[in-house]
């Protein structure tokens, strides 16, 4: 193996001690400075110093990972000249520019501009399209929800700035409750709402406001209906769900109206 080759192992290998070591310390530093904003000024500026800080370190990250590959590429006579040519060119600033804002990459681009304006913060409950829950994290490339159904969403970065977002955490503290359920398709979809909504008041404590039913999807021998309602925010949306579909099946099951 050749003295450059070995020169740049020794690089990579040093450049990820950086990044893991710049990591733990860059986390621990912006833990602390949360904590402090969070005891000595309002929970919304901790949320909105999180987000910042949160994708800030990202972003610091990816600098030093480019860092990383620029002295690993002037290592071999190959690229060296490549390299310098790059950094030095402002062809370069113009292709990062490019890059940053372009598909799929843009969602960086976007990412920044979250943490800036931030339209959502971290913890807020949100809608984007289809998707309602709460944005646990915002990462350069997209931003993960966990959604009122107990499950993880990715929602890429670009869409969070070019479409519609309603934030529920600045004006409805509620939470959505649905569950899909299946009737067979020759039962009126009238006879199945009743039904399903006489459902919600054996629900009990919390009780549920602004119940609907609606129909998401049409099979061969199967139509598919969202009963949804609102519950308020301390909810455990998992288990008024679970207990929701059940008695809810055991109500269509009891008039016949489940799939043969």
């Amino acid at each position: 193996m050749s003295e450059r080759t070995w020169q740049a192992i020794v690089t990579v290998g040093i450049g990820l001690v950086v990044l893991a070591v710049l990591r733990i310390v860059l986390g621990v530093v912006f833990d602390r400075a949360v904590k402090r904003a969070a005891a000595r000024k309002s929970p919304d500026y901790a949320a909105r110093l999180r987000t910042r800080l949160t994708v800030l370190r990202r972003v610091i990250l990816a600098f030093v990972l480019a860092l990383v590959l620029w002295s690993v590429l002037e290592i071999f006579p190959a690229t060296e000249q490549v390299a310098r040519t790059l950094l030095a060119s402002s062809a370069f600033i113009a292709l990062i520019l490019g890059v940053a804002f372009s598909v799929p990459l843009g969602n960086i681009g976007a990412g920044i501009l979250l943490s800036l304006s931030q339209p959502v913060r971290i913890g807020d409950r949100i809608t984007v399209g289809d998707v309602t829950g709460t944005a646990v994290e915002i990462t350069l490339i997209h931003t993960i929800v966990r959604t009122d159904q107990g499950l993880t969403a990715f929602v890429p970065n670009s869409q969070m700035i070019t479409s519609t977002v309603v934030n529920r955490s600045l004006d409805d503290p509620r939470r959505l409750v649905t569950v899909r359920l299946p009737v067979a398709n020759t039962v009126p979809v009238e006879d199945a709402r009743r039904v399903l909504l006489s459902t919600v008041d054996e629900v009990g404590e919390p009780s549920l406001q602004e119940t609907s039913v609606a129909v998401v999807d049409v099979g061969e021998r199967t139509t598919w209906l969202a009963l949804s309602g609102y519950a308020p925010r301390p909810t455990a949306v998992d288990r008024v769900a679970s207990e929701l579909r059940e008695r809810a099946l055991s109500a269509l099951a009891a008039e016949g109206f489940l799939p043969g």
